[in-house]
């Protein structure tokens, strides 16, 4: 099984860790196996990896239909859904379970250090076991 970095606004993440959210919103589909395991970046300022999820469900609908079905676990407010997936005609949710915060956290100095020129994911970063970066996750 393939896992992968996430990268979540702070307080989203903050959201998570409490156990709030307990889906996360993309607008595009994401090719992932049940079961993986997604490290979560948390972005700027915080600028580190510092929680893992295991991916429960994976949805790809109109938006509407994500809102009823999965709208009080994504954790925003109606208006700025809408506004985040205005335009698109499907959107995904990930169902997160098996949250746990890292004892010590990746930050960017570090992932960088392990996989030169490494920047954030704007979607998903797959983590193969071929990347250099995998040793700073599975050292």
């Amino acid at each position: 099984m393939i896992d992968a970095i996430i990268s979540i606004k702070p307080r989203h993440v903050e959201n998570i860790l409490n156990g709030v959210k307990t889906v996360e919103l993309r607008t595009k589909n994401i090719n992932m196996a049940i079961g993986s395991k997604l490290w979560i970046y948390t972005t700027l300022p915080v600028g580190k990896v510092e929680a893992s999820a295991e991916i429960q469900f994976i949805e790809t609908l109109p938006p509407k239909e994500i809102w009823k079905k999965h709208g009080k676990n994504i954790c925003i407010p109606k208006e700025e859904f809408m506004n985040y997936t205005k335009g698109r005609g499907v959107v995904t949710a990930i169902g997160l379970v098996d949250v746990e915060s890292l004892c010590g956290s990746i930050c960017l100095k570090t992932m960088r250090d392990y996989e030169k020129g490494f920047q954030p994911p704007q979607f998903i970063s797959k983590l193969y076991p071929e990347r250099e970066l995998y040793s700073a996750f599975y050292a």
